[in-house]
C-alpha cells in the first residue's frame, strides 16, 4: 500500500478525506490474485477497486481469427446488475488503449482478452479498470510498446479542477475528463529507474460544460497525476518481483 500525493495548491483547498485539488487518494496493486488466467491484478483507490483477469494470447476463434496480428476482446462488468450503456462504452475505450499499446502483430491468429469486474465504484472507476488492465497485462507478460497511467480530474462549478475524483465529485461536477498516458522506464536515469512521462495522451474521455482551457488545463493536471500512478506502479511491480524471488 502506497499513498501517492501530489503538492497542494493553497490554503482553503480541502476536499472529502482531507485531500488537497491535486492529491491522489491511496493507491493499492495486488497481482497474480487469480489462478485460472494467465495474468491477473487487483487495482485499488480507496473507494475503488477493479479486478482485471487476461486470458492469453490463445487460439481465437475461427470467426474471430486475424491471420496478421491477434484479437483484443474486452468485458467490462458493472458492480451490481446487467451492464449498461456505459459499460460498452467502457469496453470500447478500454479495448482502443490496449490495441494501441500492444503490439498485434507478434500475436498473429490468437486471442487477448481482458475481463474487468468492478468491485467498488466510488469515482474515477474507468481510470481504475485502464490501470488494473496494465497491471494485469505485465502479469501476463504481454509485450507492450509502452505502459500507461489513467487519471481522472473533475472540473467544479466555481470551475475549479479536482484529482482522482470520487462519485460525489463526479456527480456535482460541471464536466469530467479521464486522460490516459504513456510512459515507460529509464534504467539509464537513476539505479531504481526514472518515469518518462509522455506529452501526448494515449486516449481521453470527457463530458459535461468545458472550454478548451479547461480541458488542456485538466490534461496538465492529468499528467502530473499520471506520472505519480506510474512511480507507484514501478514501485509496486519491484515490491512484487522482489518478494517472488525470495520464495
Amino acid at each position: 500500500m502506497m499513498d501517492v500525493e501530489l503538492a497542494g495548491p493553497g490554503p482553503g483547498s480541502s476536499r472529502a478525506r482531507g485531500r488537497l485539488p491535486t492529491q491522489l487518494r491511496t493507491l493499492v496493486c495486488e497481482r497474480s490474485v487469480l489462478d485460472r488466467a494467465d495474468g491477473s491484478a487487483k487495482w485499488t483507490q480507496e473507494g475503488s477497486s477493479v479486478l482485471a483477469a487476461v486470458y492469453g494470447p490463445r487460439q481465437a476463434k475461427p470467426q474471430k481469427e486475424d491471420a496478421e496480428q491477434a484479437v483484443v476482446e474486452v468485458v467490462y462488468k458493472p458492480r451490481a446488475g446487467l451492464q449498461g450503456h456505459e459499460d460498452r462504452t467502457f469496453e470500447l475505450e478500454v479495448r482502443g488503449i490496449l490495441e494501441g499499446v500492444i503490439p498485434l502483430g507478434m500475436y498473429p491468429r490468437t486471442s487477448i482478452m481482458v475481463v474487468l469486474q468492478v468491485l467498488q465504484g466510488d469515482g474515477a472507476v474507468l481510470s481504475c479498470a485502464l490501470n488494473a488492465a496494465c497491471a494485469a497485462l505485465v502479469d501476463a507478460g504481454i509485450a507492450m510498446t509502452s505502459m500507461y497511467a489513467s487519471v481522472t480530474c473533475v472540473l467544479t462549478e466555481e470551475e475549479r479542477l479536482l484529482l482522482d475524483s470520487d462519485a460525489a465529485e463526479e456527480q456535482a461536477a460541471k464536466a469530467c475528463f479521464c486522460f490516459t498516458v504513456p510512459h515507460h522506464y529509464d534504467l539509464t536515469k537513476a539505479i531504481d529507474g526514472q518515469v518518462v512521462i509522455s506529452n501526448a495522451a494515449l486516449g481521453s474521455r470527457s463530458y459535461g460544460s468545458f472550454t478548451s482551457d479547461h480541458m488542456l488545463d485538466a490534461f496538465m493536471l492529468a499528467r502530473l497525476g499520471c506520472e505519480r500512478v506510474a512511480i507507484f506502479a514501478w514501485l509496486s511491480l519491484t515490491k512484487s518481483l522482489q518478494a517472488a524471488g525470495s520464495t
